[in-house]
């Protein structure tokens, strides 16, 4: 049996259709643990309803915890060597669960596995097609090597709960980048991490998750794991998050004004991929303009890549 787990909150326009995704799945012999967090819309009843369709759905409920507790409370209850995520607003591929089988079996080193994404919007229509450095160990090592953060599509990932649990699971405090945090740890772990080149995932892309407050905060989120990440190579204790920000503010002026200019940068990354991924044109030459200007090499060798995706499995 396949588990799959699926956190949910306040995702009621989107939960139906990705539940079904999951049970349409070329792999029949599937358990899916959806955990409501605290919704205040339907999304519950229309899991719960779901339930009472078909054996395979289990549905539980909880006061909002937010994701990172949610996805270890999902882990401590299922029981399968390896758990596959989903998020409540998206959609798998018929194959993800047979291919992505596939690919662990073939790899056993790894302890995170994740694939390439179709971006999609509010409809379903699909509006773009995601890529990743990630696709080969000699990236994801060198980027491990210089300190820097190994992002993977967290919908798309599927997980060796042993070596999750081990390093301590999620950590609530890192959001929205506390699945770049445990990649991070599993990785000083000795545990491989890997994106499958193949595109299983229908990643949606609508205004919560595109919003540029979100992408600020993780920003700077991304800025503490690049410090906590140092810390432990150090040998030292990582900065709490206000350790980190009293730290950031005693810092000298050329040191804030060169950390907020990188930051930046990273918004305008960011948004520019968000406005690339929804074909915005218009919005998506001064995003680029902007993150040029403030973090050329990001852009050359992370962004330019990006506008001319190849060499993928299209599904």
């Amino acid at each position: 049996m396949i588990s799959v787990l699926m956190p949910a909150h306040n995702a009621a326009p989107f939960i139906g259709d990705a539940i079904d995704s999951v049970l349409a799945q070329t792999v029949r012999d599937v358990e899916l643990l959806v955990i409501d967090d605290g919704s205040t819309d339907a999304t519950l009843a229309i899991a719960e309803d779901q339930a009472r369709k078909d054996p395979r759905v289990r549905v539980i409920s909880q006061p909002n915890a937010g994701i990172a507790q949610t996805l270890n409370r999902g882990l401590m209850m299922l029981e399968r060597e390896w758990v596959f995520l989903m998020h409540a607003d998206d959609l798998m591929l018929p194959n993800r669960l047979e291919r992505q089988l596939a690919f662990i079996a073939r790899n056993p080193h790894l302890a995170v596995a994740s694939s390439l994404v179709l971006y999609i919007n509010d409809a379903g229509r699909v509006i773009g097609h995601g890529r990743s450095p990630f696709t080969t160990p000699g990236a994801v090592e060198a980027t491990f090597r210089r300190g820097e953060i190994v992002a993977l599509n967290h919908p798309a990932c599927v997980l060796r709960r042993d070596a999750v649990l081990a390093v301590g699971g999620y950590r609530q405090a890192f959001w929205p980048a506390e699945d770049c945090d445990l990649w991070s740890r599993l990785l000083a772990a000795g545990h491989g991490v890997a994106v499958q080149n193949e595109y299983l995932l229908k990643y949606r892309i609508h205004g919560a998750s595109a919003s540029t407050s979100l992408v600020h905060t993780m920003v700077r989120k991304a800025s503490w794991l690049e410090r906590c990440i140092a810390a432990r190579r150090a040998g030292e204790v990582e900065p709490d998050w206000e350790q980190y920000l009293r730290e950031r503010q005693g810092a000298p002026w050329p040191a804030r004004l060169n950390l907020a200019r990188q930051e930046l940068g990273r918004c305008f990354y960011q948004m520019a991929l968000n406005h690339l991924a929804r074909g915005d044109v218009l919005k998506l030459a001064p995003s680029f303009a902007a993150a040029a200007l403030l973090k050329p090499t990001m852009v050359l060798s992370r962004v330019l890549p990006r506008l001319v995706p190849r060499g993928a499995r299209r599904v």
